[in-house]
C-alpha cells in the first residue's frame, strides 16, 4: 500500500497513464495526491477528469486554477480564452458528474504529515484560519449557488490579508492564494500576479511565498504544484512538483513514504 503524489497533469492523458503505469499504482491499494490543475491546455483533458472520478476513492485532488476555470466556464460565468482546451467537457454528456466532482474537492487537503495545495499556503494565515475558509469555500462549492459564488470570487483584490476583510473577501484571497500565487512582497507579503519569471531572478521587493517563514501553527510539509518554472524540488519543509509536461517538459511522481521519484517525459 503506497501513497504517490503527481504535479500538474493538465490534459496530459498520455504521460498520466504511462506514469501510473510506471509507480505502479493499483486503485484500491495505493493512494493517490493530485495538487490540481487536472485539465486545460494539454489535448486530452476530458480523458484525465474521467480517470480521476473514476478512481476517485482512491484519488485525493485539490483544486487549482485551471479546474476553476473549468466550473466557471461550466456555469458560463466567464468566456473562452484563446488557449482553452476544455470544450470536450464542457459537451459531454458526463459533464455534470465531472464538474461535480471538482466542485467537491478542497482547495487544501492534509493528513498526518502532508499539506496538499495547488500553489501555496500564504505565510500570513494560521492552519485554523485556513482551514475554516477551506471549509467555507467547500460549503460555497458545493452548494445549489456554487455559480454566483465562483462569480464573485474572480479579482485580483484583495491582494493583501487582512483580518477585518468580509467574508467574501477572505474567500477571494484564500482561493487567490492556494491557487495562483508564486512571488509575494517581501516586506507587506501583498500577492503579486505580474512577475512569472525564474525564481532566482526576481525583483528586489518580491520572494517566493516559501521562502517566508511559514505561519507557525503550519507543522507539516507542505506538497504543491502550479509553479512550471520552479520545477521539482524536495526539502525538509516542501515539495514542489510541477514539472511542466504541458510545456513539453516532464510529469512527476513521487512516493511520499520512501520519496523515489519518477517521471516520464512529455510525448
Amino acid at each position: 500500500m503506497s501513497k504517490f503524489a503527481i504535479g500538474d497533469i493538465q490534459g496530459c492523458y498520455s504521460e498520466f497513464m504511462e506514469l501510473l503505469s510506471k509507480i505502479g499504482f493499483i486503485p484500491g491499494k495505493d493512494t493517490l495526491y493530485l495538487v490540481g490543475d487536472l485539465v486545460n491546455r494539454g489535448p486530452n483533458s476530458l480523458e484525465v477528469l474521467r480517470y480521476v472520478y473514476k478512481h476517485q476513492d482512491s484519488i485525493v485532488c485539490t483544486l487549482g486554477n485551471h479546474d476553476i476555470y473549468l466550473l466557471a466556464r461550466y456555469a458560463k460565468i466567464i468566456e473562452a480564452v484563446s488557449d482553452d482546451t476544455i470544450s470536450d467537457i464542457l459537451t459531454a454528456t458526463d459533464s455534470n458528474l465531472l464538474t461535480g466532482y471538482l466542485r467537491n474537492c478542497p482547495l487544501v487537503f492534509q493528513d498526518s504529515e502532508y499539506i496538499l495545495v495547488h500553489a501555496g499556503l500564504h505565510p500570513d494565515l494560521s492552519l485554523d484560519k485556513i482551514t475554516k475558509l477551506n471549509n467555507l469555500i467547500s460549503d460555497n462549492l458545493k452548494s445549489d449557488t456554487y455559480d454566483q459564488f465562483i462569480q464573485n470570487i474572480y479579482g485580483n483584490k484583495p491582494h493583501i490579508w487582512a483580518k477585518d476583510l468580509s467574508k467574501i473577501k477572505q474567500m477571494r484571497f484564500m482561493i487567490n492564494a492556494s491557487t495562483r500565487m508564486r512571488f509575494i512582497d517581501t516586506k507587506t507579503h501583498a500577492i503579486d500576479y505580474k512577475f512569472k519569471g525564474e525564481v532566482f531572478n526576481h525583483p528586489s521587493n518580491l520572494t517566493p511565498w516559501f521562502k517566508v517563514d511559514k505561519h507557525p501553527s503550519i507543522d507539516k510539509k507542505i506538497l504543491f504544484g502550479h509553479w512550471a518554472a520552479l520545477g521539482f524540488f524536495h526539502s525538509e519543509e516542501f515539495i514542489s512538483l510541477d514539472t511542466g509536461c504541458v510545456w513539453g517538459r516532464k510529469l512527476t511522481a513521487i512516493n511520499i513514504d520512501t520519496f523515489e521519484i519518477a517521471q516520464v517525459s512529455a510525448i
